[in-house]
């Protein structure tokens, strides 16, 4: 598997000089184009590109989307440890601790006082843009940060290889606007989980909530040529975090090989109509005697077909039909596509979207 990922990784390093429109070439008065600035402001910075399309961009947080957002925002009381019911945290504690944080990451510190980094591959530091997870030190949550400006949001290069393959497969999505699908795609997994006779009782998903800053800034959204519409319009938040449950991600299943192992969380991800990312990591796997079966925790909960923009629901048996089939659906949708395709995809929307 990770000669593929070399391959695909090579491969878009090659081709992304390739696909540079001619400075020479007319402008397509048809192409998408999405001007963003920040509320309230007039200056405002452009992109143009045939890959934009409506959703998830306009769609994510917008009508159902923003109502759903504040309705699942850190409550402004207290919450209970998932794994000690009787004991309450105060929420003013963790506000205190992430606006702290905040304050850390813009005099550009990498080390925190009340966190620990678990992974900043999708982090710029510089530009202070991208996800950053991190464990708060003395409660029992992940922290998942979301940072843009209206300069990044638009930049699909400068937070890692993965926005680049998204941004092509799933009409501009990045992590910033796939943050947004975490919740609501948490509270549809575990509708399925529960109505299903194999997976009801034996998958664990982590509690999740919403956070704002107190000062917050708005970033205004207008799209042109997009979804069949002239002109187009959302809000997002430029920094934004879910705070989840901690999960005990040590594994303890001896006895299952790697290839088991990739066809039981194949197993679950196809019943669950592909909503989670499956990728091993995602996935912590541990035996449970008293039933001689395995139980699974799911560590992430993006809407994974609005990740990498499917058009329908694919069967996997393992991880290597998956990883094909990425590559070849990113090379499709990077370089394949005509401009009657790219004027088509305008016009509709994916079956697979998130519905609110």
């Amino acid at each position: 598997m990770k000669q593929i990922i070399f391959f695909i990784v090579a491969f878009f390093i090659f081709t992304t000089h390739i696909i540079a429109r001619s400075p020479f070439r007319k402008k397509d008065k048809d192409i998408p184009e999405i001007t963003i600035g920040w509320k309230h402001s007039k200056k405002t910075i452009s992109l143009v590109n045939w890959a934009l399309t409506e959703y998830p961009i306009f769609n994510v947080f917008n009508g159902p989307g923003y109502d759903y957002f504040y309705k699942h925002i850190l409550p402004t009381t207290f919450i209970h440890e998932v794994n000690n019911p009787e004991k309450l945290i105060n929420c003013n504690a963790l506000n205190l601790c992430i606006e702290h944080l905040l304050k850390e990451l813009n005099k550009h510190k990498k080390n925190y006082t009340h966190f620990s980094v678990l992974q900043d591959k999708n982090f710029n530091y510089k530009q202070k843009c991208g996800l950053l997870v991190l464990q708060f030190k003395n409660y029992p949550f992940v922290l998942k940060l979301f940072m843009e400006t209206p300069k990044t949001f638009i930049d699909p290069y400068c937070k890692g290889f993965e926005n680049q393959f998204f941004f092509y497969m799933s009409g501009g999505m990045n992590r910033h606007i796939a943050g947004l699908t975490r919740v609501k795609n948490l509270e549809l997994v575990n509708q399925q989980i529960e109505n299903h006779p194999r997976w009801h009782g034996k998958v664990k998903t982590p509690r999740k909530w919403y956070w704002l800053p107190k000062k917050h800034r708005w970033m205004k959204i207008n799209g042109h040529n997009i979804g069949g519409k002239e002109t187009i319009s959302t809000l997002m938040p430029s920094i934004y975090a879910i705070i989840a449950d901690t999960i005990d991600t040590k594994e303890d299943a001896p006895l299952l090989s790697t290839q088991k192992k990739s066809e039981l969380i194949m197993e679950l991800c196809m019943d669950l109509h592909l909503f989670v990312d499956p990728h091993s990591d995602n996935f912590v796997i541990k035996y449970q005697k008293d039933s001689d079966d395995y139980h699974l925790s799911i560590v992430d909960t993006e809407h994974f077909p609005s990740i990498v923009g499917l058009k329908e629901e694919p069967f996997f048996n393992n991880h290597l039909e998956w990883f094909v089939y990425l590559g070849t659906k990113y090379f499709q949708d990077a370089f394949l596509q005509t401009k009657n395709d790219r004027r088509n995809a305008q016009l509709k929307i994916s079956p697979c979207a998130l519905k609110w």
